[in-house]
């Protein structure tokens, strides 16, 4: 019995807890996340494994050398092509678009962010016959390829993620009204408002929010209580949050009180 017992207590502490883990097992952690996610949070992952975040910056290097991730300001994001991302909860895309679609009406003019959400709204949008749809995202673009609906592609630098950035777009952008823009988004939390993992990509985002009329925020739940480097604007930016789960009592009381719209689908 004596014996057993020794045998059960060194077997519990053979077994590694995530502090513990081997850089094999952090690598493998961060591609698994980044699968998930799409991105991922420097600080996030070295909380995660109590380690420093040169620990976790070294990971992030070696993966982005092997081709596996690409490193952006304060964390990683998947170099898995966008339509391999699109399979990850799809259901709970095709929702949130399907939500959003029923949220524009005919005539308007609609933009349309980054992402593999957006790109689900921007099916959505595309089978509309009469909307005028703006985006510097060439996946959503393609959406509209058969449309009978117009859609104006926002030039600049081509990204990796398929966006165009650095433009030069200042002045068209102040021509631009939109009646909604729909947004994706890294992250949304009570004291980061909305974040994202891209500065040149968020720079956009902002000259497009400085032109809507109305901002919706396209979002499947693990991106709430989510915080990201790069923040756009508090919580008062948006109108609307299209989700696939009750935010926490934090985070709802944070909408509310900024008079966001939440709806759940």
């Amino acid at each position: 019995m004596e014996d057993f017992v020794s045998s059960a207590n060194d077997t519990e502490r053979d077994t590694p807890t995530l502090s513990q883990a081997s850089q094999a097992v952090r690598r493998e952690f961060i591609l698994n996340r980044l699968h998930e996610d799409g991105q991922v949070d420097v600080g996030e992952m070295a909380d995660a494994f109590a380690v420093s975040t040169m620990t976790i910056r070294r990971d992030l290097a070696h993966l982005d050398e092997e081709g596996l991730a690409r490193r952006v300001h304060g964390g990683a994001t998947a170099r898995l092509p966008a339509a391999s991302r699109a399979v990850t909860m799809a259901d709970e895309k095709l929702r949130i678009a399907k939500a959003v679609r029923g949220l524009v009406s005919s005539g308007e003019t609609i933009g349309i962010d980054v992402g593999t959400t957006c790109t689900a709204v921007a099916k959505q949008l595309a089978a509309m016959d009469d909307i005028y749809a703006i985006s510097n995202s060439l996946h959503a673009a393609m959406q509209f390829q058969q449309s009978a609906s117009s859609m104006i592609v926002l030039g600049g630098r081509l990204t990796p993620e398929a966006s165009l950035v650095h433009g030069g777009l200042l002045e068209l952008r102040r021509g631009i009204h939109l009646d909604k823009l729909v947004l994706g988004c890294g992250g949304i939390s009570v004291d980061d408002g909305v974040s994202y993992f891209d500065l040149a990509e968020t720079e956009v985002r902002m000259g497009l929010v400085a032109n809507s009329d109305m901002v919706i925020m396209a979002a499947d739940h693990t991106k709430l209580d989510r915080r990201r480097p790069i923040v756009l604007d508090g919580l008062e930016v948006l109108d609307v949050l299209v989700t696939t789960a009750e935010p926490s009592p934090a985070l709802r009381d944070a909408l509310d009180r900024a008079s966001v719209e939440v709806l759940i689908v």
